[in-house]
């Protein structure tokens, strides 16, 4: 784990969980581009937000927002990005806005408009500006193969269970898609768990 010295408040931490799960490999397929990334990006399928006193705040299926300690966030991935935005009156804004969420459900449709947050959704929130628009560039969320144009069968068997329509193309976000973002962030690092 970095040492505390080595974070900074309002630091987002992008991760790839250990657990293997349907859940976690079809996130990971969703974020995926044609272009196809380094690898490290297209295995990325959480982020959360570093709070300050080796605490992190993020949003999961289980706990919907809540706090975690940096020890059992990074103990949870194979690897890490840590990134740093270059706004620091955003940062700010960010941490504030993040502890109102806390307690709030997780949104496991990710719709917009549904109750809570997913991961990535959390971000773009927290990070929105003073005038509430959106700091991070929303984009068309993808539920396909980009091999077949298919909707990955994951998908259409676990929108069905929550007897929800899959929100293809319907503007929202994902962690491998906010990492793209390059020129949002002033350093950008990776941490392998050890």
């Amino acid at each position: 784990m970095p040492k505390n010295h080595n974070l900074n408040n309002g630091d987002i931490i992008f991760q790839s969980l250990k657990e293997e799960s349907l859940f976690n490999d079809a996130v990971s397929h969703s974020g995926t581009v044609s272009s196809m990334d380094k690898r490290i990006i297209t295995q990325i399928n959480h982020v959360a937000l570093y709070v300050g006193n080796n605490t992190v705040i993020h949003a999961t299926k289980k706990a919907g927002v809540a706090q975690q300690s940096l020890a059992d966030f990074f103990s949870a991935g194979r690897h890490h990005v840590i990134a740093t935005i270059d706004n620091a009156l955003i940062i700010q804004q960010a941490l504030t806005r993040v502890i109102t969420c806390l307690g709030s459900p997780y949104n496991h449709s990710f719709h917009p408009d549904a109750e809570g947050f997913y991961c990535s959704e959390l971000i773009t929130y927290a990070f929105k500006t003073e005038l509430c628009d959106d700091y991070f560039q929303l984009y068309p969320m993808n539920f396909k193969d980009l091999t077949t144009q298919q909707i990955l069968p994951y998908w259409n068997n676990y929108y069905d269970c929550i007897k929800q329509t899959i929100p293809q193309g319907v503007l929202g976000s994902h962690p491998q898609q906010l990492l793209r973002q390059f020129h949002l962030f002033k350093t950008v690092r990776l941490f392998f768990a050890q």
